[in-house]
């Protein structure tokens, strides 16, 4: 039996490391300082009389200043999650009272303690005071809003109304009401620049120069939640003295997070610079940005991969049910190498899709180059080769194409295909493509591996990988979060005996 695996990030959640949106949040409040310096010691390096530095740096490179991305970038990031995620959003809103109840129980806080001092400081019951009536969104842009019948943010208007010393509450209710709007505004500004006309004749191309004549303004959208989500450091107390308008800060911090932890979406900032990589001398601003940027990427998650890796147990440790020769090749869409430090046998067999924190991208040459850490004196400028979804010409060098053509090889020769942890999301086209070649057209057996009912796990991999034919060789595999067990059975050990029976 030769079986092909491949892991995405959802794999490493049992390793503690932190969900995508976490990441990227974690990743936009790191201190920029340290790598701005590492690029100035690289520039030093550089042979000043060189091609490279007479025909591809700017003039005066080695005392030009370094910037890294800041509020105006960070704006991109809640114009993005508005635009693509916004439907997340509004049912986050629209469910407020279990986001809030799901962060008091993260805190280990008792409703009734909320409802107590609720009731002391405004004389109402908690959830009697509800201002769905008070408040209406205008019905051009939603009739399907309940955010106003929350018990707990009309607590928090009701707080605001009565209290004092409220500033980080009520910037916090703004905040809210903002990606509210915003995200049913996205909509309705959509929706005019593609209705401007009900009908219009093809041969007249005037009507496609008034296209986009609206826009919303997502520097006012998602102001306040940036600068609370990225900005403030600012803490609140949570223990048996707190009142009721820490309490309630808190839970809206919280609150906050969570949802950008799962709507957070920073693919428009990396589109938007990363070509810019390949023309320091006429961008050199964006340039450094996006240098900086990855090596902070690169820090942090190696920075994340935890120290005693033999004390936990996930799916890695699993592979040690499978004989070596039974592995074909073991793909990944992660970038830290833990699965080689799990499993060091399999460190030839091990495939980063994505790049890794030892992959070294060229830009100059679109080349890629292996190292344990950067040496300190290279004389071009190697970036760190993560994040790849907005990089397609990284993709084309050599290193990647063999990459992706040994893994599909591998894969096609194997008697069935395992994938664990990885959503098929629109942003790993790249990827997503040679999976459903394996489907379609080798007629490979693909094992799906998750937490959802197994129906949910197939039919979701089906519409996200755009699978016409053969669909019945897509099967989900249901599996315990904290057992990675379906059946009384270790997955691994249930999906061989769904294969041995097909080899045989």
């Amino acid at each position: 039996m030769k079986l092909g695996l491949f892991f995405g990030a959802g794999a490493e959640m049992s390793y503690g490391l932190p969900s995508g949106g976490t990441f990227a949040i974690d990743l936009f409040r790191q201190d920029s300082t340290l790598y701005k310096e590492k690029l100035r010691s690289e520039l030093d390096n550089v042979n000043i009389t060189s091609p490279y530095a007479a025909n591809w740096l700017p003039d005066g490179y080695r005392t030009k200043p370094i910037y890294a991305f800041g509020k105006n970038e960070f704006g991109s990031l809640i114009e993005s999650s508005i635009q693509y995620k916004r439907d997340k959003i509004i049912e986050h809103l629209n469910k407020f009272d279990d986001l809030c109840i799901n962060v008091l129980k993260a805190f280990n806080i008792q409703e009734d303690r909320i409802a107590d001092l609720f009731l002391e400081q405004s004389g109402y019951e908690l959830g009697s005071v509800l201002y769905t009536q008070k408040i209406k969104l205008n019905p051009i842009l939603s009739n399907n809003v309940t955010l106003f019948e929350s018990k707990y943010y009309s607590a928090m208007l009701e707080v605001i109304k009565l209290g004092k010393g409220v500033d980080d509450l009520r910037r916090y209710a703004i905040a809210f009401l903002q990606l509210l709007v915003g995200s049913h505004g996205h909509d309705l500004v959509k929706k005019l620049n593609e209705e401007l006309f009900t009908n219009t004749p093809d041969d007249l191309p005037i009507f496609d120069d008034i296209f986009g004549m609206f826009k919303l303004e997502f520097n006012q959208v998602g102001s306040e939640a940036l600068e609370l989500l990225l900005g403030q450091k600012k803490t609140f107390n949570t223990d048996e003295n707190a009142d009721l308008i820490c309490l309630l800060s808190a839970i809206c911090k919280k609150a906050l997070e969570n949802i950008f932890v799962d709507v957070l979406d920073y693919q428009k900032l990396l589109d938007e610079h990363f070509r810019y990589l390949f023309s320091p001398k006429t961008e050199w601003a964006k340039f450094t940005k996006m240098v900086v940027f990855l090596e902070t990427a690169r820090d942090y998650i190696k920075n994340k991969v935890p120290e005693n890796l033999n004390d936990k147990e996930g799916y890695y440790n699993d592979l040690s049910h499978l004989q070596s020769d039974e592995i074909s090749l073991v793909g990944t869409s992660n970038y830290n190498s833990i699965i080689s430090e799990v499993q060091p046998d399999l460190v030839n067999k091990i495939v980063h899709l994505n790049g890794s924190v030892k992959d070294f991208y060229n830009p100059y040459k679109n080349s890629i180059t292996q190292f344990d850490d950067k040496p300190d004196n290279l004389k071009q400028i190697h970036v760190p080769f993560i994040l790849t979804q907005s990089g397609l010409k990284p993709l084309t060098s050599v290193e990647m194409s063999r990459r992706y053509v040994s893994l599909f090889d591998a894969f096609s020769d194997s008697d069935a295909v395992i994938v664990v942890g990885f959503g098929f999301n629109k942003d790993d086209s790249h990827i997503n493509g040679l999976f459903r070649e394996l489907v379609e057209n080798k007629n490979k057996k693909l094992f799906v591996v998750g937490i959802s009912n197994e129906r949910s796990i197939k039919n979701s991999a089906i519409e996200n990988l755009r699978i016409d034919k053969n669909r019945d060789n897509v099967i989900g595999v249901s599996v315990s979060k904290d057992t990675r067990q379906t059946n009384d059975q270790l997955w691994i050990e249930y999906i061989k005996g769904q294969i041995e029976p097909l080899t045989n």
